[in-house]
């Protein structure tokens, strides 16, 4: 193990140190709280560490594993290793109770959750690095370049910056100090919602999973408040430990063995996603022209557009997935992984903005063709689309002749969507 003092290292000459040399074991970065990130071959494995891990991992579950109840899995306090999540996560997916893909997107939230808390850290203090080239962890589920995600994070730290969002992280808790002047600003509903979720036990980015609103937004949202101090900030504590997890797992505290292997899942299959949010695949009429339908999924909360469209795909003989609720998308898709996704742009809680950027997080969807519809067919809408790696768009209504060609342009393809850009975490705008 060895230890660097130089308060003049930044994270950003370790990462692209450790990237070059390939390196593989532990770095620790000590600030106010201790962070860990894990390489393997020069790539990022997994992150942990700050002040709260324990929250961090519920949203994670809440997020990208709804399937899976964040009070479900229960470790022994001698079964808790520095990455008792990762190993959680490999459980989980080696017994097929989440996708492979649904860990990855965990993975990477929680690295670029934690980055961007050592970023904005180091911009106040310095930092004490310690590297142990022995904790080396099992790379089976992704590997991250290191680079890349260090700068995804950077690009969010600036655009929090330039939000006059510098003093404020998003691990504080807002507090409600002046309720009648809320009152008096705020709209009834605003008024009551507000109040309903800031109690100061929950902090920023645990309020943006509950209200499914980006963090960036929320804290806007609330900035007025804040500056009026009609809402306070405060530092809260983490959860308790015993309130973590999904499965009863046993691992060993030594990474060379294969413990994770022998954790106790129960045996009931965990519950799915409500039987009203998809419809079953439809049979066409007469034999299908190939031994394997086409999936096309339709994310659109009107129940109207959503029939217009099953009829048109039916008659094609394409297979189709209807998803009414913006909220159940992700882990649906996951589940049904489609060879195409039609996502319309205005809906409530989730815009389509904000699920595309979801869908292209997740690598199983890197070349998915996904195609915007709206009733608003302007320029911007189509700029701000393409942006977020959406691959084609539509004007409303659903008309069967616009909707078959799509299907007939990037479906048959000979590359879907290869420059889709890279999408910054925590960032949907």
């Amino acid at each position: 193990m060895t230890t660097n003092n130089l308060a003049t290292d930044k994270l950003s000459d370790r990462i692209q140190s450790y990237s070059q040399r390939q390196f593989t074991g532990r770095l620790d970065i000590q600030g106010a709280t201790t962070w860990s990130l894990y390489f393997c071959l020069g790539r990022l494995v997994w992150a942990t560490g700050g002040v709260h891990p324990h929250r961090r991992w519920n949203r994670l579950l809440t997020q990208y594993c709804p399937q899976i109840p964040p009070n479900g899995v229960r470790l022994r306090e001698r079964e808790l290793s520095r990455y008792w999540e990762y190993e959680v996560l490999t459980v989980l997916v080696r017994r097929q109770k989440i996708a492979g893909e649904q860990a990855v997107a965990a993975i990477k939230s929680a690295v670029a959750e934690i980055l961007l808390d050592i970023i904005q850290h180091q911009e106040k203090r310095p930092l004490t690095f310690t590297v142990d080239r022995e904790d080396v962890l099992d790379a089976s589920l992704t590997l991250i370049n290191p680079a890349q995600a260090l700068q995804e994070s950077q690009q969010v730290w600036e655009i929090w910056c330039k939000a006059g969002l510098g003093n404020l992280s998003p691990n504080f808790a807002p507090v409600l100090k002046q309720p009648e002047e809320l009152q008096k600003l705020a709209s009834p509903r605003v008024y009551q919602t507000l109040v309903k979720v800031i109690d100061g036990k929950h902090s920023l980015r645990d309020l943006s999973i509950f209200i499914k609103q980006d963090l960036l937004l929320l804290v806007r949202s609330l900035l007025p408040y804040i500056r009026k101090k009609i809402i306070g900030l405060v530092e809260i504590t983490d959860l308790p430990k015993q309130a973590v997890s999904p499965i009863t797992a046993t691992t060993s505290t030594s990474p060379q063995q294969t413990s994770r292997e022998e954790a106790s899942i129960p045996p009931t299959a965990p519950p799915g996603p409500p039987v009203s949010s998809a419809k079953p695949l439809s049979s066409p009429p007469g034999p299908p022209v190939s031994s394997r339908r086409p999936l096309v999924a339709y994310v659109d909360d009107s129940v109207l557009d959503c029939q217009i469209m099953e009829d048109i795909l039916n008659k094609a003989n394409y297979g189709f997935l209807s998803i009414k609720d913006s909220m159940q998308a992700l882990p649906l898709l996951l589940q049904h992984k489609p060879d195409a996704i039609f996502l319309d742009l205005v809906m409530p809680v989730a815009n389509g903005y904000e699920i595309c950027a979801q869908i292209r997080r997740i690598s199983s969807f890197k070349n998915t063709p996904i195609i915007i519809l709206t009733g608003n067919d302007g320029i911007v809408d189509r700029v701000r689309a393409k942006m977020l790696g959406a691959t084609d768009f539509l004007a409303k209504p659903v008309v069967s002749q616009k909707v078959l060609s799509a299907l007939h342009k990037h479906l048959n393809s000979s590359s879907l969507s290869e420059s889709a850009p890279q999408l910054l975490n925590y960032q949907a705008s």
